[in-house]
């Protein structure tokens, strides 16, 4: 556990996409046999993000992949506790390393390897931080949260804030244009 101070309080409003129809679940952890950037199978995590175009960049590639439409859902975060990833002293306390974050993870699951993400996030649980931040790889300037504990005893409360809308991916793409000039995938 490391002290207080190399925490970052958060506070106010986020925004999750979830499949279409499944708005009623965007409070739930994965399932038992997903794993993400953040989480290994079978541990908690909440990805939400401060914009709600942000949360529509965050899945645009799912989306491509697998043709389901997303809904964007309103949520109010009150007392979290994070690990903010764009911080260099609170990393080195922890002995994390941010650029084991900003790879790709999904190709070391393809290959049966543990993505380099995981270390900080194992890294972050084990602190006590009730998540971290991380820095939008798609989004200059932007960033996201993953929590790990959210709605139990001595953890941040999270709740719906108002109703979902359609992600639109396309429409988040052209109000926050990619870093390094990345365009729109081409339409099929």
């Amino acid at each position: 556990m490391i002290g207080p101070g190399a925490l970052t309080g958060i506070d106010g409003h986020f925004f999750r996409a979830v499949l279409a129809g499944r708005e009623g679940q965007v409070l739930d952890p994965p399932g038992p046999h997903s794993a993400g950037r953040y989480h290994r199978p079978g541990q908690r995590a909440l990805y939400i993000t401060p914009e709600a175009d942000w949360a529509a960049i965050a899945v645009g590639n799912y989306m491509e992949e697998d043709g389901l439409a997303r809904m964007i859902v309103p949520l109010e975060l009150d007392g979290a506790r994070v690990i903010d990833q764009r911080d260099p002293v609170a990393c080195a306390a922890l002995g994390i390393d941010p650029a084991l974050s900003a790879g790709r993870w999904r190709p070391f699951l393809a290959a049966g390897r543990e993505p380099p993400s995981w270390r900080n996030s194992d890294a972050a649980r084990a602190s006590g931080a009730n998540g971290l931040i991380d820095p939008s790889r798609g989004i200059a300037g932007g960033w996201h949260v993953t929590l790990f504990r959210w709605n139990e005893p001595g953890a941040p409360y999270l709740r719906v804030a108002g109703p979902a809308v359609p992600c639109d991916y396309a429409a988040a793409r052209m109000r926050w244009p990619a870093p390094g000039g990345w365009e729109l995938p081409a339409a099929r």
